[in-house]
């Protein structure tokens, strides 16, 4: 468990081995305490209807319906609607803004739960209009919540996060905790649907701190569901299923339906990543039964599409085409155009697996013999390129060759002639950029000249204050000049950075494919012949060595990876699969104290070289159970070390290889110290320092 804190690792091994007790000592007292909560829940219900049976209509019976609504809401969201409706009627009448504004957060909320957009928005309006009008903070962070709920729910994770920050600054500013954790809650799951998984984890620990405080069962039971998600996203299927275990647990004992049909499908696909495929449609099919039951269209349609995609994915095309078409009939009921695009790609997919080649062929074919006669290269391309794709993956490699060597021919004729314009208009736009520079100094050199004749005729005193404010003025123009030129140099080298490296991904990238599958064309013909069998599959071992080597290239050339942040996240990344398989722990400690630390392109790719240099070492020779990966900043300098508790070596007498070699030499391009301390059966300890200069990005002079 790599990624996790230490005090967040025995927390979980904590969690789970509590989870483990109460399964298999106390089960049968368990059962009684789950029924005992029930009932518990039932009086709370019992308690606020009486409150509404008095009639008193005041505040308190205002916050009895929204209190009804939040517990149906989970339950039968038509009662929860209708509760949350009679909260609106009795919150204006009786003109109470906080209790108002609850109302209509919650009752927006079920209508967006049900798909009544209009509806939602009304509420979502008349929520605006009484925080505009009252100003008071609780209805404004009322109001900002609700807005980013919606906004979430209609799948516009980005219009969403300004509103749920802005509830959450306003609810700290409220000292409301309860709101506080799950707001944190909110804006870590925007984050996890944004892909933004470190951010996401984040908010989602921050909320769970929150609620162990206040010793809110529900909503630790949120957090464990969501922390299981970001690890879902991230591929760690082993460290996601304790806490959407320990979710379900929660969420049983609170008869949360809804909870546990979402925890049932972090579950499911929890096990169908861990290939235990009948445990996984298990829990599939038990968060759809929940979803059918509560009526929740929007919820049991993207349960319904993600039982199709796990029986495609297991070659039984007929209960795919089932489940992915009762998918589409509910977005199209809902109208749901997103969602309802998305299933058509999956059954358009699941059509070339049911026997439907030749029509796609077809298709394919049709498609480009009609650009050939139009002159539409763009799509007379893509049809190659879709060709030589549908013959591989029906393994016809012939024609997949052919219509690769056609694909590549067009594409390089048109990119060549394309690349020729870009920089025609590069040097256009460069030379009209400079005459404009030169003719803009000699405006200012005019005007300064002028104003110089005009001050001759003050004092002398007078004339020397001008000549001082000349000077100034003369050093402010220079400096602002080389600021100009300075990033317009820098700009030009980002743009040229980013089409080397689209360049050398799309066209060696591309070539590399291609000998790949003449490599597999020719294995095919080679009738026995050892020789040749042998130096095929040298071609094919060489060339997917080539394409790691190119795809390091293009991630270093690339300037959007200048950041060391970058460069580590990619080293954790390359760590774990290398060391995980070889069953080796591995932990990052310092990174989070180097983001305002930039590298060069050659110290960027020289470190991380080295750095993958040594895990490769230790995966192979160390015999190691941990790595340790540490990283440290002072004012002089950056440090990294990898150490392993492995059988170590004598590099004294033993030759080191050209491993070790590669590694001394590119510290030395990068003017780092490179150190190795290791003894037989003392471990090794790897260790690079590189000088930081005052302005905090790395990079040295090659000339």
């Amino acid at each position: 468990m790599p990624y996790l804190a230490k005090f967040e690792y025995f927390a979980l091994n904590k969690a789970f081995a509590a989870m483990r007790i109460k399964l298999f000592i106390w089960a049968l007292p368990a059962i009684l305490f789950f029924a005992g909560i029930a009932r518990a829940q039932n009086k709370a219900i019992d308690s606020l209807r009486k409150i509404v049976a008095l009639a008193k209509n005041d505040s308190l019976e205002v916050s009895a319906y929204v209190n009804l609504a939040n517990e149906f809401a989970r339950v039968n969201i038509a009662t929860a609607k209708q509760y949350g409706l009679q909260a609106i009627a009795l919150g204006r009448k009786i003109n109470s803004p906080k209790r108002l504004s609850a109302a209509y957060s919650i009752t927006a909320t079920l209508f967006v739960q049900i798909n009544k957009t209009d509806s939602a928005r009304y509420c979502l309006d008349q929520l605006k209009k009484l925080a505009d009008d009252t100003h008071i903070g609780y209805v404004m962070s009322t109001y900002n919540l609700s807005e980013g709920l919606f906004y979430r729910k209609k799948g516009n994770y980005k219009a969403s996060i300004p509103y749920m920050k802005e509830a959450l600054r306003l609810f700290t500013i409220q000292k409301d905790k309860l709101s506080m954790a799950g707001q944190n809650l909110n804006i870590g799951n925007n984050y996890l649907d944004m892909g933004d998984y470190r951010n996401a984890m984040a908010f989602h620990l921050g909320a769970l701190k929150l609620f162990e405080v206040m010793g809110n069962r529900r909503g630790i039971s949120f957090c464990y569901q969501e922390i299981a998600n970001d690890f879902i996203k991230l591929n760690q299927f082993s460290a996601a299923m304790p806490y959407a275990l320990h979710s379900i647990e929660i969420k049983t004992s609170l008869n949360d339906n809804r909870g546990m049909a979402s925890a049932y499908m972090a579950v499911g696909e929890i096990k169908q990543n861990l290939h235990n495929a009948t445990e996984a449609l298990k829990n599939y099919k038990a968060a759809l039964a929940i979803n059918k039951e509560l009526k929740l269209p929007i919820d049991e349609a993207a349960t319904e599409l993600t039982i199709g995609k796990f029986y495609a994915e297991e070659k039984d095309w007929n209960n795919a085409r089932e489940y992915f078409d009762n998918s589409a009939a509910i977005f199209t009921q809902l109208r749901d155009t997103a969602h309802l695009s998305i299933v058509n790609a999956e059954k358009a997919n699941l059509q070339t697996n049911l026997l439907h080649q030749q029509k796609t062929e077809k298709t394919f074919l049709n498609t480009l013999g009609t650009a050939l006669k139009m002159g539409d290269k763009s799509t007379e391309i893509n049809n190659y390129k879709h060709l030589s794709d549908f013959y591989a993956k029906n393994k016809q490699y012939d024609l997949a060759l052919a219509y690769s060597e056609k694909y590549h021919n067009v594409s390089d004729s048109i990119k060549s002639q394309s690349l020729k314009l870009q920089v025609n208009e590069m040097e256009q736009r460069y030379n009209l950029e400079k005459k404009e520079k030169e003719l803009t100094v000699l405006r200012k050199d005019k005007l300064l000249y002028q104003a110089n004749l005009s001050r001759q005729k003050v004092l002398w005193y007078g004339a020397a204050i001008v000549f001082v404010m000349l000077l100034i003025i003369g050093f402010l123009v220079l400096a602002r000049s080389a600021a100009v030129q300075k990033a317009s140099r820098m700009l030009e080298m980002e743009q040229m950075r980013n089409s080397i490296a689209r360049n050398l991904h799309d066209d060696i990238g591309s070539t590399l494919s291609s000998i790949n599958i003449l490599s597999q064309v020719a294995l095919r013909r080679v009738d026995g012949n050892v020789t040749a069998t042998r130096d095929l599959e040298k071609i094919a071992d060489s060339s997917f060595t080539i394409m790691e080597s190119m795809s390091d290239i293009v991630w270093a050339i690339n300037p959007a990876n200048d950041s060391l942040e970058k460069t580590i996240f990619k080293m954790k990344d390359f760590a774990a699969s290398i060391l995980e398989p070889a069953g080796i722990r591995f932990e990052f400690s310092g990174e989070n104290k180097l983001s305002d630390i930039k590298l060069g392109v050659d110290e960027r790719k020289d470190l991380y070289l080295i750095f993958k240099e040594t895990i490769n070492n230790i995966a192979k020779y160390s015999a190691a159970t941990l790595v340790t990966i540490e990283f440290q900043k002072n004012a002089a300098r950056f440090l990294m070390a990898i150490e392993d508790n492995g059988k170590g070596f004598d590099h004294l007498t033993q030759h080191s290889g050209n491993g070790l070699r590669n590694m001394q030499s590119r510290a030395n391009q990068m003017r780092a110290t490179f150190g190795i301390t290791t003894a037989p059966g003392a471990g090794t300890r790897i260790t690079l320092a590189l000088p930081i200069p005052s302005y905090g990005y790395i990079t040295t002079d090659k000339r």
